[in-house]
């Protein structure tokens, strides 16, 4: 009984503990978009609300490389719908994700015909 008495407080430290992470990362993730909010115009957040659709991490690094960007004052905000097409280009070049994507190769059966 005593040793279930002290396990209550530890699984109540530790349920405060992870709400606590919880709020944290809550706030971080509040920062986060106050700070693209005002990186970014409309449209180019709206840009990268729908790559995030599709692909969270591509979204999550291009969020990380544009807010870092801006810090070391590589580039100037308001960041434009352009601008960021451009450093998706620029992106997708630099990895060559559009000559190693993954490709398709149709196996087809030759026919023995001696009509031919």
């Amino acid at each position: 009984m005593a040793e279930q008495n002290a396990e209550m407080p530890q699984q109540q430290m530790t349920a405060e503990q992870q709400q606590k992470q919880q709020e944290q990362a809550q706030a971080q993730e509040e920062q986060r978009d106050a700070t693209l909010r005002a990186i970014l115009d409309s449209e180019a957040r709206e840009r990268l609300k729908r790559i995030a659709v599709v692909k969270p991490e591509k979204s999550r690094a291009i969020e990380n490389y544009v807010i870092q960007s801006v810090k070391q004052g590589r580039m100037q905000p308001p960041i434009s719908d352009s601008k960021l097409k451009s450093l998706l280009e620029a992106m997708q070049d630099q990895s060559g994700a559009g000559s190693n994507g993954p490709k398709i190769t149709f196996a087809r059966k030759v026919r023995d015909d001696d009509d031919w």
